[in-house]
């Protein structure tokens, strides 16, 4: 995982581990119902992870 997208996860969750793992193994519609853990791989795919918690973020869950 990318140290943005770990500061992201730690930002977003408050440093909740338990939240961030429930994120990360929650399916997600915005990511074709997969789960976060599951787009963790590949570095376009951790891009795409950044910005769903940017938008969770600032509210924005077009």
């Amino acid at each position: 995982m990318s140290e943005k997208l770990h500061h992201e996860l730690n930002l977003v969750f408050d440093h909740n581990l338990n939240r961030i793992n429930e994120w990360l193994d929650t399916p997600i519609p915005r990511l074709n119902g997969e789960c976060p853990r599951s787009w963790l791989e590949a570095d376009f795919k951790q891009e795409e992870l950044f910005q769903v918690l940017q938008e969770m973020k600032s509210g924005d869950f077009t």
